[in-house]
């Protein structure tokens, strides 16, 4: 299994509960969403499938090796790990810190220790595959907040990574991003990425991912199963505040 998750929870300094008893595992090559209302911990989750937050209880593993804070001081599994798993955040401009587009999609590369032309060659495919060569020269911070997303992505996509993970992606974005973002995702998981979304852009989920975990209003695991599945359930949108409420077999 990629990710093995058992009884994990995680609390916030000040004592808040963000996520109690959460436990699945995910192969890789997976579609998946993390489905929740604001507030739900899914964020939290994604954080820590990224080796950014730990769990306070529970085991989490990857690839049959702990994920934790110790675990990720070994150099070699850090390196594996970071370059195994990106992570694209919900604001953009928390990822995006050089002069260029072209330097912002160099620079994990760059920490690969990839040489020079190895460097270039995985700009300039990213940036063709993605269909922003034409941003090449740009500031990121001139830039759109589409456009901004796209350079995320492509400094992310740039290391080459076996697991993507999507922090609200489709927050912001216009309907014409959201179609490109979706494209983009199917293409990825065509070329058997990993894809993991957290999101509560419910109409996007069909589109984009096969299995749906599901974490209700109290941070504990609603269920795992499949978009078809999870969909079809009317009254677990409802408990998980995704839907509005059920009432004699009508929403209100």
């Amino acid at each position: 299994m990629l990710f093995d998750l058992n009884d994990i929870g995680y609390a916030y300094p000040d004592g808040t509960s963000a996520l109690e008893g959460i436990s699945f595992s995910m192969a890789s090559g997976e579609s998946a969403v993390i489905l929740g209302a604001n507030g739900s911990g899914k964020s939290t989750l994604l954080r820590m499938l990224n080796g950014l937050l730990f769990p306070a209880s529970g085991q989490l593993a990857f690839q049959g090796k702990e994920l934790s804070e110790a675990s990720l001081k070994d150099a070699d599994f850090r390196q594996s790990f970071r370059q195994a798993v990106g992570f694209v955040f919900q604001n953009a401009d928390a990822q995006l810190f050089n002069a260029t587009v072209a330097e912002e999609v160099a620079f994990g590369p760059r920490q690969l220790g990839l040489t020079e032309a190895e460097v270039n060659q995985r700009v300039d495919q990213t940036l063709s595959f993605l269909g922003i060569s034409h941003l090449s020269d740009r500031a990121p911070f001139r830039l759109s907040g589409g456009e901004k997303r796209k350079v995320a992505i492509a400094s992310v996509l740039s290391m080459n990574p076996q697991v993507l993970l999507f922090d609200e992606p489709f927050l912001g974005l216009d309907p014409r991003g959201q179609t490109w973002l979706v494209n983009t995702m199917q293409q990825l998981q065509m070329a058997g990425k990993t894809t993991i979304v957290a999101t509560h852009t419910l109409d996007m989920v069909p589109k984009i991912a096969r299995v749906a975990i599901v974490i209700g209003e109290n941070h504990r695991l609603l269920s795992v199963a499949s978009v078809s599945d999870t969909f079809d359930d009317l009254n677990l949108l409802a408990e998980a505040n995704l839907i509005e409420a059920i009432e004699e077999g009508m929403l209100c």
